[in-house]
């Protein structure tokens, strides 16, 4: 028997978890790279009290691309009385940097 993580795996489990594996390597280019640490910009932490996924990584990575590593954060980013206008205000000077940024935002926020 194995001890993984407060979880038992019996032989016949190993027996098991490899026809698994070797079925879908036999579909799939794949290979076995072990315990999950990194994907997709999630770190991936285990404890006894459950799994754990930060973005801290891919937040840092974000703010140091758009030049905003030495922000300060606020709660509310905009005077609560402010009143928005399509008509008054500057345009953006680049409009392509927005885009992706908006986008690493809602990548953010729907992981």
């Amino acid at each position: 028997m194995i001890y993984v993580d407060d979880l038992i795996i019996d032989s016949d489990s190993m027996v098991e978890i490899r026809k698994l594996k070797k079925n879908l390597e036999m579909q799939f280019h794949m290979k076995d790279l072990g315990e999950l640490k990194y994907f997709l910009g999630i770190e991936i932490i285990r404890s006894e009290s459950g799994i754990y996924m930060l973005q801290k990584q891919y937040v840092t990575t974000m703010l140091k691309k758009y030049g905003m590593l030495g922000c300060k954060p606020i709660d509310v980013p905009l005077d609560k009385n402010c009143k928005l206008r399509v008509d008054l205000g500057a345009k953006l000077d680049d409009v392509n940097m927005y885009r992706p940024m908006v986008g690493s935002l809602i990548y953010l926020t729907i992981t």
